[in-house]
This record gives structure tokens, sequence and C-alpha cells, in this order.
């Protein structure tokens, strides 16, 4: 009985030697988010439905991590992350501003598996802020496709920059939601033009 409580006492003390050597997590001093009332309806009425899938993006910028240019290489904000992974926010905020425009048609999330005209199928090519108080930028490239052809209705880069009010992280961040969700009304408007009525079967 005695060894076997030894043993236990041991076993705890090593126990506990291993989790005191655990990194401590890091825990953002701001999260970034696209408020869904930001978002700006399109001027043309959504004639058709849409899917509206996630941005294919690269590592870089496909997590909550904001990439910071610096020359060659891309590093990240050291304290302030999107709220959500940046092509689920994209996506949602492309969603939300088609769903404040008028007409027949309506937007929803492409993993909901929901029968549609059209699939918006895009692409996230840059998302970053700069050093200190340069520029941030967004580009994406945004297709139209149809649901039931597979075939491309029209395809368009979209691009905006924009300056922080300052050289904090949480300036530039800001900076960069403001550029992301003009790219994402500038989608939507891009779909809600193209998007053609289709005839009902």
């Amino acid at each position: 009985m005695r060894t076997q409580i030894v043993s236990l006492a041991v076993a705890s003390a090593l126990l506990g030697g291993c989790v005191s050597v655990l990194p401590t997590p890091i825990i953002p001093s701001a999260l970034i988010s696209l408020p869904a009332d930001r978002a700006v309806a399109p001027s043309d009425p959504l004639q058709a439905d849409v899917a509206v899938f996630m941005p294919e993006a690269s590592r870089a910028f496909a997590g909550a991590d904001i990439a910071v240019r610096d020359g060659q290489e891309l590093i990240y904000l050291s304290d302030v992350r999107w709220a959500d992974a940046a092509p689920a926010l994209l996506q949602g905020a492309v969603v939300s501003s088609l769903s404040k425009t008028g007409g027949p048609g309506r937007a929803a999330p492409g993993q909901l598996g929901a029968r549609t005209d059209y699939d918006l199928r895009w692409i996230l090519v840059d998302l970053s802020t700069g050093k200190g108080a340069a520029p941030v930028r967004i580009e994406v490239q945004a297709s139209l496709m149809d649901t039931g052809t597979r075939r491309m209705i029209a395809q368009q880069s979209f691009t905006a920059e924009g300056s922080p009010s300052d050289a904090s992280a949480r300036a530039r961040a800001a900076a960069l939601a403001i550029a992301s969700q003009k790219v994402a009304d500038q989608v939507a408007a891009f779909v809600a033009k193209t998007a053609a009525a289709k005839p009902a079967n």
C-alpha cells in the first residue's frame, strides 16, 4: 500500500511538471470582425439564387492571424486577430450585402448545399497590412459560375487599399477590416449585376 502511495505521488509530481512547461496561450488584445450592419446593398436587385462559397486562400491568409507585409516575407500582428478565419468573414460579408438588396433572388453560404442558380467562387490573393502606418491591401478574384452547366458567366478582380490612423496593431487591423468590407460590397455588386434571372422550370 505504501509503495502505491509513493508511486502515485511521483506520478503526480511528474504530471505537474509536464503541465508547468506547456507554453502559455497567446490571448489577443482585440478581435476584428466584419459586422453585418456595415454591409452595403448592391444597387442592382438580385434576380437569381446564388451560393456564396468561402474564397480560396493560401495558408498566409486562411486563418485568424492578420498578415503584415515585410519586404519579401509575411509576419503577423502580435496581439490582434480576426474574430474568425478570414475567408469565413469575407463570405459572411458578401452574403450580408446581397441579403440587403431587393429582388427575388437569395444568397446563401455554399456549404449549406442549397439549390441555387449560380455559384460565387473566388480567390483571396492578398489580405495584409504594411509595416507601421503603411497602407493595408486586399485583393480578390471572383468568378460567377452557372450551377447547372458549370460554365463561367463572368470573372473580375477587386482591390481596395486603406491607410491606418496610426502605426498601432489595432489601427492597422481596423483599416484592413474597412478595406475588406469595401471589397466584399464590390463582389456583392458584381454578383447582383451579373446573375441574370433563370426561367422557371
